[in-house]
Formats: C-alpha cells, sequence, structure tokens
C-alpha cells in the first residue's frame, strides 16, 4: 500500500468496505465475507473518531500555550519591575534574599 495522507487511507478503507458489500457474491470464493466489509468500515469510522478527538486536544493546546505565553509575560514584566526596585533600595548585597544576581 502506498503511502497515503491519514484522509486518503480512511477514503480507501471505506471503498473498500463498499467495494466488498456490492460485490460479496464473486467474493466469497476466496474467503472474503461480510464481516470483512463491517470491519474495514468500523476501522474508518474509529480512525475519524479519535482524528476528531486528536483535532480538540490540538485547539485545547494551542489556547492553553497562548494562555500560558500571556501569563509568563505578564510575571516576567512583573518580576522585572520589582527587581529594579529592590535594586533602588537594598544593597547589593541582600539581593540574593530576592533571587536578584548581582551583574559584575
Amino acid at each position: 500500500m502506498a503511502n497515503h495522507t491519514f484522509s486518503q487511507s480512511v477514503s480507501d478503507f471505506r471503498a473498500m468496505a463498499s467495494g466488498i458489500t456490492t460485490r460479496l457474491a464473486s467474493l466469497t470464493a476466496i474467503g472474503i465475507s461480510v464481516d470483512d466489509a463491517t470491519a474495514m468500515k468500523t476501522y474508518a469510522d474509529q480512525l475519524d473518531a479519535i482524528n476528531g478527538q486528536q483535532e480538540d486536544l490540538k485547539a485545547q493546546l494551542k489556547a492553553k500555550t497562548e494562555e500560558l505565553n500571556t501569563l509568563m509575560k505578564e510575571a516576567k514584566a512583573k518580576n522585572s519591575d520589582l527587581t529594579k526596585r529592590i535594586k533602588i533600595v537594598v544593597s547589593q548585597e541582600e539581593w540574593v534574599a530576592f533571587g536578584i544576581k548581582a551583574k559584575r
């Protein structure tokens, strides 16, 4: 089988199921049954369902990543502001208590 895209593979599975169903009489001699058609249709349905779930998760991940990045940006800005203000009134020897590293 050639390397197809996801949607092309699912479409091929559905076509296989349909082809088996419509030509079942001529295929029973080689051991192909209605169960084979049902199995291919079930695979296609399950793949579509799982793919849909995966797409939903990707959308949720994108939204959460954006939320995380926004919050990180706010936290860094606040930390920078506090660091500047602390450096004004606190001696350099005490900066370590605030997690501020002295640059030389």
